[in-house]
């Protein structure tokens, strides 16, 4: 925030502003400079913001629009359908859950919490993520995913069985991920400005619901208010462009 704020900086005013040890402020903007998010000036030895840093608000970026928008409208649906509704963003390898209506809903489902991460090569919104990314995006998500060691990630090496999901979730304009658990889910996708912003997601009970029923009740619900969050959330941002 302190390199935002001046343009430019000094080790010597990182320690004296910040009230850091030399030693300190020198380590934090080295490592920052490894890490790619600071770039350094060789004649003047000032350090400066990069492109990357971008990267650090993909998840929340122009987050205001989950609160004053579709957080009412999924709690309207959760007390219509009685199945909780989730908004869930992309975060590095993993989607982020950003609103829940689970406490809207009596049942007797797993608490999600706002925050809680998925594997994105297995869950329903991770499959739509990755079917609504732009080819050149999609291409480098799954080679990361492919060589994560996180051993949730593992379906992302089965080319065959990941590109036959996100061809499905592309075509059909929805996926129910290859998670088939006890709990499922099925996720549409909200966009913006020809971008997938975030996912929007219905929990539900197996043993209460096939996926047919699911599909013909349901999906078509899901769609609409995507639409409908799209056009009351993104609308203005693609008149001004």
């Amino acid at each position: 925030m302190l390199i935002n704020r001046q343009g430019s900086l000094a080790i010597s005013e990182l320690s004296r502003t910040l009230e850091l040890p030399r030693t300190t402020a020198e380590r934090v903007l080295m490592t920052l400079l490894a890490e790619g998010f600071v770039d350094r000036d060789p004649q003047t030895k000032r350090f400066f913001l990069t492109e990357r840093v971008r990267a650090l608000s993909g998840g929340y970026s122009d987050d205001s629009w989950i609160a004053h928008v579709a957080a009412p409208m999924l709690f309207d649906v959760t007390r219509e359908i009685g199945w909780p509704l989730c908004i869930a963003t992309s975060v590095g390898e993993y989607m982020r859950l950003r609103l829940t209506t689970d406490p809207a809903t009596s049942l007797s489902l797993h608490r999600r919490h706002i925050g809680s991460e998925i594997a994105m090569a297995v869950s329903s919104s991770g499959i739509v993520n990755l079917a609504f990314l732009d080819p050149e995006q999609q291409r480098i998500m799954l080679e990361i995913l492919r060589n994560s060691d996180d051993p949730a990630q593992e379906a992302a090496r089965d080319r065959n069985r990941m590109d036959y999901a996100i061809a499905q979730a592309r075509q059909q304009g929805y996926s129910f991920g290859l998670d088939l658990g006890r709990e499922r889910s099925v996720s549409v996708p909200i966009m913006g400005q020809g971008q997938i912003k975030a996912v929007l997601l219905m929990v539900f009970m197996s043993r209460g619901l096939s996926h047919e029923q699911v599909v013909e009740r349901f999906v078509p619900q899901l769609q609409t208010m995507a639409m409908d969050i799209e056009r009351l959330a993104f609308a203005d941002q693609l008149l001004a462009i």
